[in-house]
C-alpha cells in the first residue's frame, strides 16, 4: 500500500499540479473546515436549529480530538519527509500524518450535516469533505491512506455524537 501511496503523491506533483490549480487547492486546504464551523455557529446561535448547530460543532471537536489521539498512537511520518523528491506547497505541518486531522474534521462535519439534512445538502457536504481531503494530497502533506483514516475517524466522531446528544 505504501508504494501506491507514494506513486499517487508523486503523480499529483509531477502531472497534476499547475500554476492555475495550485492557489485553488491551497485555498481549499487552508479554508477547509470553516464551512461546517460557520453552519454550526449559525444554526446554534441564530436559534434556527440549536441542537443541530451544537451537534455539528461537537462533531468537529470530537473528530479532531480523535485524530490527535490516533496521530500519537500511529506516529506516521509525513509524506514529504518519507518520499524522496516530494515537495509540499504549503507550510509543512509539524505533527504526524495518520490520520489526517483535516479529513477527520471535514468528514466529521460533513457526516453531521448529512445526518441532519439528508439529501442534497448532506451529499454536497460529503463531496466537499472529499475535495478538502484531496487538497491535502495535492499540496503534498498527506498520503491517500491518511485521508481514508481521517474520513473513518470523522464518521466515527459524528456517529458517536449523534448517539450521545
Amino acid at each position: 500500500m505504501k508504494d501506491l501511496d507514494d506513486r499517487i503523491l508523486l503523480y499529483l506533483q509531477n502531472h497534476v499540479r499547475n500554476p492555475i490549480l495550485d492557489p485553488v487547492m491551497i485555498g481549499i486546504t487552508n479554508l477547509g473546515n470553516g464551512l461546517w464551523f460557520i453552519i454550526g455557529v449559525y444554526l446554534w446561535f441564530s436559534g434556527k436549529n440549536v441542537p443541530g448547530g451544537r451537534y455539528i460543532l461537537i462533531s468537529l471537536l470530537v473528530s479532531w480530538i480523535l485524530s490527535m489521539i490516533f496521530k500519537v498512537i500511529f506516529g506516521r511520518t509525513r509524506a514529504y519527509h518519507a518520499i524522496p523528491g516530494l515537495r509540499a506547497i504549503v507550510p509543512e505541518p509539524k505533527d504526524k500524518a495518520f490520520p489526517s486531522a483535516h479529513a477527520a474534521t471535514a468528514f466529521g462535519g460533513a457526516f453531521a450535516v448529512l445526518f441532519l439534512f439528508p439529501g442534497i445538502p448532506g451529499i454536497a457536504s460529503i463531496l466537499f469533505a472529499m475535495l478538502i481531503s484531496f487538497s491535502r494530497m495535492y499540496v503534498g502533506v498527506h498520503y491517500l491512506t491518511d485521508l481514508f483514516g481521517g474520513a473513518v475517524t470523522g464518521a466515527i466522531g459524528a456517529a458517536v455524537c449523534l448517539f450521545l446528544l
